[in-house]
């Protein structure tokens, strides 16, 4: 449930506008949203070192939002928003951007993910409850020095809120494309870029993008997308040379009557490796998973595979996670859902005494307002 107010003065548009004069389009609207999230895990795993009692009270994602809208007399729709996460116990600004769109497409500036994060699809888009393979369980598993880019469905090239520019076409005959410009991985909010140096080890001018389709198929509903980054990987002054940016993914989700599957596949490739070490592999990653939904109630389960070698040993890392959640959202309370998640997580470095198995659970509820 939003809660909306009418911007009544001039000044309000002009800020957002520039000299478009805001007494020939309609007023700008402002809007006010968030929620407060807490969950209670309780873990059982080979290797609890490091991972505290086994269980845990967690209320690490609340977030408050605020944005701006308006359409002037020609047809421009514009947005300022600014959302605050206060998950870490201090209010800490999480985004800030502008987006301005109409009939040509959409373009953002701001600390926004790229769009080779936001067109990915696959079967952890799927995922409910806490994420899944692609929620939490890393941060209460013991993933052995496995990294995310094996144990989940993380990009090792997403620029995150990184200040950059985006473009996205209309979507035609239910495709779109969409592109960003990262000039410095390492520049957020007022960072000025023109004293942030290209030798501090961040990547520079990064380019991300992709192409998704959005449609149905008889009365079959198709989502389906490949995406990729680039950009070139500048190490410290007295850091090694790395190997420049190079990933790719490409997924898709089909529904039917309440029905719904996905699979992925994210390949790493080299991309930030040391390039003296001619054995390090940020690997791949597979991942499928099935959904129901039946009136408030979303199931999903999926499982994901991944394989490489980012640390350039002898030999590499393997990982298996299965997960199974389901999650309510209540009719007879507006704004709360409650969820609960088992995950097993199976992880593999050979040779090594790293191994673990883990069983991870998870049970939360949401307010949103």
């Amino acid at each position: 449930m939003k809660k909306v107010l009418l911007g009544s003065t001039a000044l309000v548009g002009a800020s957002l506008l520039g000299a478009v004069p805001v007494a020939a389009a309609e007023a700008p609207t402002l809007s006010f949203s968030g929620f407060t999230r807490a969950e209670i895990t309780l873990s059982d795993q080979d290797l609890s070192a490091g991972r505290g009692r086994g269980y845990s009270v967690d209320l690490d994602n609340s977030y408050l939002n605020w944005s701006a809208s308006g359409t002037t007399d020609n047809g421009l729709k514009y947005t300022a928003h600014t959302n605050f996460d206060v998950g870490s116990g201090d209010i800490n600004a999480d985004e800030a951007k502008l987006t301005f769109g109409g009939d040509w497409g959409t373009a953002i500036i701001g600390t926004d993910d790229g769009a080779g994060t936001v067109m990915m699809i696959g079967g952890y888009s799927l995922m409910t409850a806490a994420g899944g393979y692609d929620g939490s369980h890393t941060s209460a598993t013991n993933v052995g020095g496995i990294g995310a880019g094996i144990s989940a469905t993380s990009q090792v090239g997403a620029t995150g809120d990184a200040n950059k520019v985006s473009y996205y076409t209309p979507r035609m005959s239910g495709f779109q494309m969409g592109v960003s410009l990262t000039p410095d991985t390492g520049a957020s909010f007022n960072r000025g870029l023109s004293t942030d140096p290209d030798d501090d080890g961040d990547r520079n001018n990064q380019l991300s993008g992709g192409v998704n389709y959005n449609g149905t198929v008889g009365e079959i509903g198709l989502k389906a997308a490949f995406t990729y980054m680039a950009a070139s990987d500048d190490p410290a002054p007295s850091g090694a040379d790395r190997e420049d940016l190079g990933e790719w993914s490409t997924g898709f989700t089909a529904s039917y009557a309440g029905f719904s599957i996905g699979a992925g596949y994210l390949d790493h490739g080299d991309s930030t490796c040391t390039v003296a070490n001619t054995l390090c592999d940020q690997g791949d990653v597979w991942d499928v998973a099935a959904q129901y939904k039946f009136g408030g109630t979303t199931v999903a389960t999926g499982w994901l595979h991944g394989e490489g070698n980012p640390l350039g040993a002898a030999t590499g890392d393997e990982a298996d996670v299965y997960t199974l959640g389901v999650k309510h959202t209540f009719a007879s309370a507006p704004g709360m859902s409650g969820w609960a998640e088992i995950t097993q997580f199976d992880g593999d470095r050979d040779g090594t005494a790293s191994d673990n198995e883990a069983t991870y659970v998870l049970i939360g509820t949401q307010i949103s307002f």
